[in-house]
């Protein structure tokens, strides 16, 4: 009898993320994305990228990654772009190899293992699920002052109540 392993794209990205939480930042919110990339070595430029793409992750052998956002988005776009472009070098995180992803309007849909891994990674690094559950349990927090606290969207946020099946007071 053969076994077959299944790759879970949202479980190995919310332990990929709650490990950078606990390594390189602390649970301390709004998570900053930018200051974790850099403490991971990755620089990250504001960028006249063209207007559908949000952002973008290049690394070269040998050379450190550079994340490029579109220095036109939301500040609360620019984050969760950072986050998402974090979650690409997490998961192919050997320095061996070269990589460019563009993250635009389809990416974010996340149709590909690989899109789907790194936007659950940015929604689990910047808005981890326990704290979520907390806000609504212990504080009765709405979904307004969670997106705040956090410092996403606020249409962000009710996307992530809504894929962990909760909802806010």
């Amino acid at each position: 009898m053969t076994e077959t392993i299944t790759y879970d794209a949202n479980v190995t990205a919310k332990a990929d993320a709650e490990s950078i939480l606990r390594t390189a930042w602390g649970y301390r919110f709004p998570v900053d994305p930018v200051r974790i990339a850099r403490q991971l070595g990755i620089d990250v430029i504001d960028a006249n990228l063209a207007g559908d793409v949000a952002g973008a992750i290049v690394k070269e052998s040998g050379k450190d990654a550079v994340i490029l956002v579109n220095q036109f988005d939301h500040p609360n776009r620019k984050r969760f772009t950072v986050a998402h472009e974090l979650g690409h070098f997490v998961q192919k995180s050997e320095d061996t190899f070269e990589y460019v992803d563009r993250r635009d309007t389809l990416s974010s849909m996340g149709v590909s293992p690989d899109e789907m891994y790194a936007n659950a990674f940015a929604a689990n690094l910047l808005m981890p699920e326990d704290e979520i559950k907390r806000l609504i349990k212990e504080e009765k927090t709405s979904d307004l002052e969670m997106a705040m606290r956090f410092g996403v969207s606020r249409e962000a946020m009710k996307i992530r109540l809504s894929s962990l099946g909760l909802t806010a007071p």
